[in-house]
């Protein structure tokens, strides 16, 4: 069985909001760049982390080792995730929360789709 491709998928996701980013900051947007950069790190890095963990194993005889490391591995994405948000609330000023939260929500639009189109 092949391994699904997190890591590549995590890339993929990093590599496009950098740009995005970059653009940004050169079209003298230098605060929404960076909540533009910082939303999708925490969308595509808890999500590689989940992958890594829940992905370690495979085959029926590691069935149950393949169950635990799935609820590990989301637990572990969703504590990342509000510490990240966290983080972020706490110790980033200045902040563009709308740019933060669309960043976060299209990187998790282009992570669906990514894997939809993988699984097929």
């Amino acid at each position: 069985m092949r391994k699904p491709p997190v890591l590549v998928i995590a890339a993929v996701q990093l590599l496009l909001v950098s740009l995005a980013g970059a653009g940004l900051h050169f079209a003298g947007e230098p605060v929404t760049a960076l909540s533009v950069a910082m939303g999708g790190a925490l969308c595509a890095l808890p999500n590689a982390y989940f992958g890594l963990r829940a992905f370690r194993h495979s085959g029926a005889r590691a069935a149950n080792r393949v169950v635990e490391n799935f609820y590990r591995g989301e637990t572990g994405k969703f504590v990342l995730t509000l510490a990240g948000f966290a983080a972020v609330f706490a110790l980033v000023r200045p902040l563009n929360p709308a740019a933060l939260f669309i960043s976060y929500g299209l990187c998790a639009m282009l992570q669906w789709s990514l894997v939809a189109r993988s699984v097929r």
